[in-house]
């Protein structure tokens, strides 16, 4: 017998909802009356599942309005802002734009030279080198506007914990906007105009933006006053979308407006610099959120990660298709060498909790390594969590400085428990499930204590393994080209938005299950329609799961529908999630 074949636990959606399922297909086949759409079955249970049950939230969920976008002159700071660059450009001011190292900061720092390029004498962009200049407003930029006449600096996707930075420009006349989500600092003063959806004050209706919306929404605003810029907002909507799925900002609301409307910008004509870094990729069928998240994001994220940021934000600034090629090529390159440092980090952590036994601590893991590189310390954490289901922070001690990095899980806002720790730590920052931070290594040690003992307290309720929410049974026969392209519908899915999760029960795995790719596991089965199922298991390999153990056996798969593309031709695909022993009625 297989031990422990299911990794989550399953929490089922109401399994009586076929009722309002079938209510729910006869409502939109009479849709406004002349226009009626067609819902396949399984896609009516998800939509019940998800309580869009009724024809009115089933329509406003697959057919939001085109520009579902709020006023921005409803930040409370806009008016200020606007002031700050129409005086920039009337008065003809250079202009620094100061981003982050990562997919959010670098978009926004694109989006904004795009827009002021060519309006003033001089726009400056940076992006600051994560070993050199750690998290948030390096101090060198600052020295840098202060040495150079700068007349204003935008920070995006930092800015709101730099307050005593910001302060040195503003003492010396020079004025400073933040373009910024990130949590607002406890024990440190804020400066600036600052555009930020999370603070307190802050009287815009919707907190879910990242730092390049906020960028955009800056750029709506000063559009409406009759300020133009060398692109349009509309322009930049692809740059938007990509920091909004890279940054894994909640897919609702406004985002998820903009992200559709970006989406369709990169499908219909992608700039030179997605267009090279896709094919790059081996992208060569229509883009979605979910290429984005696995394949786009993660090549701009790379640069920043094992070496400078500037490849990356080159490549969304540049117009040549040549230049854009050879940019790409060198993220390429960047990105293989990431995969490579993220897996020996990730693979010593996992090794490291595994031999805790039954020592493992509760509540998450705040583990430090010795020579861990930095970069890439966020998504080992994030494949932690993802395995263990507990929050995780890792720390390397291979500088003067010890550099964290931490992922959460939901219900553990991990910023608000740094922040019973301000004291500890040199510089930190982040939000309720991502954070950064630096320490001094003589105070690592009762860091990790103090830290490990806050998370047995805040997730002493949580079920030990994490949970796999499932929308709706599958029958095999219900996985066809209609499913998939109902699904596209309801794009783009993410964080907000997860992908339908799927429940086919009672599959008899077949001899033709093997692993493939080195650690794919191939399921083959019969479904209890006697219909053939194949699915693929991403990763499984370091799970203990033998082919041979699960011959003949029945098993429930959770599984994802996607639309798979090979020579050229799309067809569904299944994607497995998890295994388990079968639960259906009989089989023991």
């Amino acid at each position: 017998m297989i031990v422990h074949l299911n990794r989550y636990v399953w929490q089922e959606a109401n399994p009586e909802a076929r009722a309002e399922a079938d209510a729910l297909i006869a409502g939109m086949e009479e849709r406004l009356a002349g226009e009626p759409f067609s819902i396949p079955r399984a896609g009516a249970r998800f939509l019940v599942a998800r309580s869009y049950a009724t024809t009115e939230a089933a329509n406003e969920y697959l057919f939001p309005p085109e520009s579902q976008t709020h006023d921005p002159f409803l930040f409370r700071n806009m008016d200020a802002a606007v002031r700050a660059v129409q005086l920039a450009i009337d008065d003809q001011k250079p202009v620094l734009i100061h981003g982050d190292y990562d997919v959010d900061g670098i978009c926004a720092t694109a989006i904004l030279y795009h827009f002021l390029e060519g309006k003033v004498p001089k726009v400056s962009r940076f992006v600051p080198d994560r070993r050199k200049d750690g998290y948030g407003i390096a101090t060198r930029a600052i020295e840098w506007a202060l040495a150079n006449n700068v007349g204003l600096m935008i920070a995006v996707d930092c800015g709101t914990s730099d307050g005593e930075l910001i302060a040195r420009l503003l003492d010396k006349g020079i004025e400073v906007v933040v373009c910024d989500h990130h949590e607002f600092p406890v024990d440190r003063d804020v400066r600036g105009i600052v555009l930020n959806p999370v603070g307190a004050e802050e009287t815009y209706p919707f907190r879910g933006l990242c730092g390049a919306g906020v960028a955009y929404k800056l750029l709506q605003a000063l559009e409406k006053v009759g300020v133009s810029g060398s692109v349009s907002s509309s322009e930049v909507l692809d740059l938007v979308a990509i920091a909004t799925v890279g940054d894994v900002a909640r897919l609702v609301d406004e985002n998820r407006s903009l992200v559709r409307a970006g989406l369709r910008q990169i499908n219909r004509e992608a700039r030179s610099g997605i267009k090279a870094l896709t094919r790059e990729a081996g992208l060569d069928q229509e883009i979605t959120a979910s290429h984005i998240g696995y394949r786009i994001a993660p090549r701009l994220n790379a640069p920043g990660r094992v070496s400078n940021p500037k490849p990356a934000l080159a490549l969304l600034c540049e117009e040549n298709n040549t230049e854009a090629r050879r940019l790409a090529v060198r993220l390429e390159h960047e990105n293989n060498h990431r995969k490579e440092l993220t897996k020996k980090v990730h693979d010593e952590v996992s090794s490291l909790i595994r031999d805790m036994g039954e020592n493992r601590p509760s509540g998450g893991f705040v583990l430090s390594g010795a020579d861990w590189d930095e970069g890439v310390l966020g998504i080992a954490a994030a494949r932690v969590v993802e395995e263990f289901g507990r929050p995780t922070i890792l720390i390397t001690r291979s500088g003067g400085v010890g550099k964290g990095s931490g992922r959460s899980v939901p219900g553990v806002h991990l910023k608000e428990q740094l922040d019973r720790c301000a004291d500890r730590l040199l510089k930190f920052g982040g939000h309720a499930q991502a954070v950064g931070f630096s320490i001094e290594p003589v105070h690592i040690e009762l860091f990790q204590t103090e830290f490990t003992s806050q998370l047995a307290s805040v997730t002493r309720e949580l079920p030990k393994l994490p949970t796999l929410r499932i929308d709706s049974e599958l029958e095999i026969d219900e996985v066809s080209m209609e499913l998939v392209d109902f699904l596209a519908a309801c794009e783009p899915f993410g964080y907000g938005n997860r992908t339908p999760v799927w429940k086919i029960s009672g599959v008899e795995v077949t001899g033709e299950t093997r692993y493939v790719g080195g650690d794919h596991l191939k399921v083959f089965g019969r479904a209890r329609n006697g219909g053939k199922v194949n699915a693929i298991g991403f990763n499984w390999r370091s799970r203990g799961i033998d082919p041979v153990d699960l011959l003949g056996r029945k098993v429930d798969l959770a599984v994802t529908v996607k639309k798979g593309y090979y020579l050229k031709k799309y067809y569904p695909e299944l994607h497995a999630l998890d295994i388990r022993d079968s639960m259906t009625e009989g089989d023991g």
